[in-house]
């Protein structure tokens, strides 16, 4: 079997997976996509980088037709975060596409590698933190005018804004509160958090680990875990994306101003996989429950009815595999497997 690649916008995407293996499903409550599943991506973007490698995928399969992103939601205390994602709505045509911003926190301060020069460097839809949406508002704005069970919610941070989506109460936007309203209209929530069977995973306990234990105590409906251990397989944004793109993209400055393209971990990168529709011929399922403690360390119940699943790497499909797949979703091309 041999990898090609071909450009991202010359024809829609022939995802790999399906020359792989033959994915099965999961439980019950978990169901393979739709043709376009419908996303709110929820990011911390400002300490490490795979969140900028996470958002081009997202925007390259949003433009291939394979989902329709419908908001950003940007859970970070540094100012300059929501302003750099912005910028790369722009970049990639979307200018319109909205940005939340985790308001009302005591103390903003700038400790990211990249967002600032990003702002500075690319033109934004926003000037400031201040122009941002609020994340609440935005996660029920967008809910709220969305059929039922159709978003699909990707976290790829701590979980500070979901929690003030459940806690919500009815407004203008919506006569139903937050967790009738997520329960309502999410179809499934995608969480990279966590280390499986057990661990203390970032996302869970920095800064905010009452959260994490909130949103999976008052959860109803699937989740879908990308745990450390499995993103920790997957080195991308290496040598290969750097000869791949232009230097005066923003994507290239992320990955050049975080490491100089020394290569780094895949974690919300694997979360955007699981939107697609066989990503089951990639990635089998621990099915079962999640128990967070009050520090924000985890641990893990096998029961096959669970409504929780942790992802891990399937049997026979190589770590090589998902790599080259993350690299050049980043990249903008796709892959196609030929006999």
């Amino acid at each position: 079997m041999n990898i090609k690649t071909i450009p991202n916008f010359q024809l829609v995407v022939v995802l790999l997976l399906l020359l792989i293996i033959c994915g099965c499903k999961g439980p019950a409550n978990f169901s393979e996509p739709p043709h376009r599943p419908k996303v709110i991506f929820d990011t911390d973007l400002d300490s490490d980088v795979d969140d900028v490698g996470a958002l081009a995928m997202l925007y390259n399969l949003h433009h291939a037709g394979e989902i329709e992103l419908l908001g950003v939601v940007v859970t970070s205390d540094d100012p300059y975060a929501p302003v750099c994602a912005a910028a790369l709505n722009s970049f990639y045509g979307l200018p319109e596409l909205r940005v939340g911003f985790l308001k009302n926190q005591p103390e903003l301060k700038h400790h990211s590698r990249y967002t600032k020069q990003i702002a500075e460097e690319f033109p934004s839809s926003l000037n400031s933190w201040e122009d941002a949406e609020d994340a609440v508002e935005l996660y029920r704005s967008i809910l709220a005018k969305s059929p039922n069970e159709s978003v699909y919610v990707v976290t790829v941070g701590h979980l500070s804004s979901l929690q003030g989506l459940l806690q919500s109460e009815p407004d203008g936007i919506s006569e139903l509160d937050g967790k009738e309203l997520a329960h309502k209209k999410i179809r499934e929530w995608i969480c990279m958090g966590g280390q499986y069977p057990q661990g203390k995973e970032a996302n869970f306990y920095r800064p905010d680990p009452a959260s994490t234990v909130y949103c999976m105590n008052n959860w109803d409906k699937a989740v879908t875990l990308i745990g450390w251990e499995i993103g920790n397989l997957i080195i991308t944004g290496g040598s290969w994306l750097k000869e791949k793109m232009n230097p005066q993209h923003p994507v290239y400055r992320g990955y050049e101003l975080y490491n100089d393209f020394a290569g780094r971990q895949s974690w919300d990168q694997l979360a955007v996989l699981q939107l697609l529709p066989n990503a089951e011929s990639l990635f089998s399922f621990v099915n079962g429950n999640v128990v967070v403690a009050p520090d924000g360390s985890n641990t893990w119940v096998n029961k096959e009815e669970g409504k929780h699943r942790y992802t891990i790497i399937k049997p026979g499909v190589g770590s090589e595999t998902v790599t080259n797949l993350v690299d050049s979703l980043m990249a903008g091309e796709m892959l196609i497997l030929t006999e």
